[in-house]
């Protein structure tokens, strides 16, 4: 089977609008300075705005498709730079259309100039996502793989680049295409039973009819199972660190993070504000906040401090309880725990300092009964590194989801757009099996089975509005 993002070379267009006639050009690498920088220009025009910014041994317009050309980038009398010119030739191209692409030094002034260029000399500036729209109102890829465009750009773990690539290869719209073709199937079937006569189509038994739509309901259902999970790699989780003063909340900060970011003495209180950076935790992106330590203020900006961070708590996803293994269990720790009820993780730290009779378990049981929602507990030293590893995947745990398809056994859902689309389709697939169960009329059934079939079709694009593409397109940036 031909991979969907190589194939295509014939594509046919969905929809027929006035601004694919336009040649679009805009700067396709992030803005900064670096080795190399991409100017991309698309559309009829392509190659005639080439041949005027770029000069070489022979015209861009004519040099077979997918070559490389050295030359000089110009705009007017002025050399720019020595650049290099990719050529693609419609339809064998991203946007299926004709394409140039301009690599040269990453400096942004530059990059500027060689857009500046390409506008002076037939191009407009392209929209947010306008070249991905291209791809996919060319027939290159439909409206799932263009959004897995975003989603792999904006990826932050390595779950979610592998998802929203795999998504990209087509995934995903393979999975839908399979239920779409079995649910028109089905469909075409029950109103074929109601437009002819009994005796020239064979009946569709209400014991195969409800199998069927019950079949499809429970594969859409598992798909939607995968939501939770891939949103949390794609947004991560918010963790924060909280517990009395002087438990070492602010060393465990940086010794997560691997960085000294957080200020660290013996002095009790001295986190006055919260403080957050981002890490991975064993794979799962994780913004990490430490907090003022939580007692009653004794002045007006350690008040503030912990008001800060007890707003902090309300906004998390995840609190990790840090107290002292030195000192296990205080009525301040007691006092601190009472003001939280997320799902949490107790970690006891200063472990080499404590005393090696102590019974883990016991401590542990008596701060989990201080909690709503204890999740785990670990023993771990901020100075050695000791049980480090362990608290990175206990809070990994702590904020992944249950249920599910596990990793490699089909698409995980990454765009908020599809599941909502995806269960619209399922709670019609339920409402037509639940129809079709009560023996209400043909009609019923099948007016539910067509909305799934529409919430299916409007996942990868078809019959989408103008309005909705546009609103999906404009969350891309400039150059994509």
């Amino acid at each position: 089977m031909t991979d969907p993002f190589f194939a295509s070379l014939n594509p046919e267009p969905r929809i027929l609008r006035a601004d694919l006639e336009d040649t679009i050009a805009a700067i396709a690498t992030p803005l900064g300075s670096g080795g190399l920088g991409v100017v991309r220009v698309s559309g009829p025009g392509a190659f005639s705005v080439g041949d005027k910014v770029f000069r070489s041994t022979t015209p861009l317009s004519e040099v077979p498709s997918h070559t490389l050309c050295r030359g000089i980038l110009r705009q007017g009398d002025e050399v720019l730079d020595d650049a290099v010119a990719a050529v693609f030739r419609a339809p064998r191209s991203y946007t299926g259309e004709d394409v140039v692409e301009f690599s040269c030094h990453g400096s942004p002034l530059l990059l500027r100039r060689v857009q500046a260029a390409c506008l002076q000399s037939g191009a407009r500036l392209a929209e947010p996502g306008e070249f991905t729209k291209r791809a996919f109102l060319n027939g290159k890829m439909d409206l799932a793989q263009a959004e897995a465009v975003a989603a792999l750009i904006a990826c932050r773990s390595e779950e979610s680049r592998r998802w929203a690539l795999d998504q990209l290869r087509g995934s995903l719209s393979a999975l839908l295409e399979s239920l779409r073709k079995r649910l028109l199937n089905l469909l075409a079937r029950l109103e074929a039973s109601l437009d002819f006569v009994d005796d020239e189509v064979p009946d569709l038994s209400r014991n195969e009819l409800s199998s069927a739509i019950g079949s499809l309901e429970k594969e859409t259902e598992s798909l939607l199972a995968t939501a939770p999970r891939g949103r949390l790699f794609r947004d991560g989780v918010r963790a924060v660190l909280a517990g009395r003063p002087n438990v070492g909340k602010s060393s465990l900060f940086n010794s997560l993070l691997d960085a000294d970011r957080a200020i660290v003495t013996e002095t009790a209180g001295t986190t006055r504000d919260t403080l957050e950076e981002s890490f991975l935790a064993d794979g799962l992106p994780v913004t990490l906040t430490d907090t003022a330590g939580l007692r009653e203020g004794r002045e007006p900006i350690e008040t503030e401090g912990i008001a800060r961070a007890r707003r902090a708590l309300i906004a998390s996803d995840v609190v990790v309880w840090v107290m002292d293994a030195s000192d296990p269990l205080t009525e301040e720790d007691r006092r601190a725990l009472a003001w939280g009820d997320k799902p949490a993780i107790i970690v006891f730290n200063k472990s080499d300092l404590a005393d090696p009779g102590i019974d883990r378990m016991a401590i542990e049981h008596r701060a989990r009964q201080s909690l709503s929602h204890p999740r785990g507990c670990v023993f771990v030293s901020a100075r050695t590194g000791e049980g480090m590893d362990g608290l990175r995947r206990a809070l990994a745990d702590t904020a992944s989801p249950a249920g599910g398809r596990e990793t490699g056994e089909g698409p995980t859902l990454l765009i908020e757009r599809h599941v909502a689309l995806l269960r619209e389709a399922a709670d019609a697939l339920a409402a037509a099996r639940q129809a079709s169960h009560s023996g209400e009329p043909d009609e019923c059934v099948a007016l539910d089975l067509r909305r799934a079939l529409d919430a299916l079709d409007r996942v990868t694009g078809r019959g989408v509005s103008d309005e909705v593409l546009d609103e999906i397109f404009s969350q891309f940036c400039i150059g994509k």
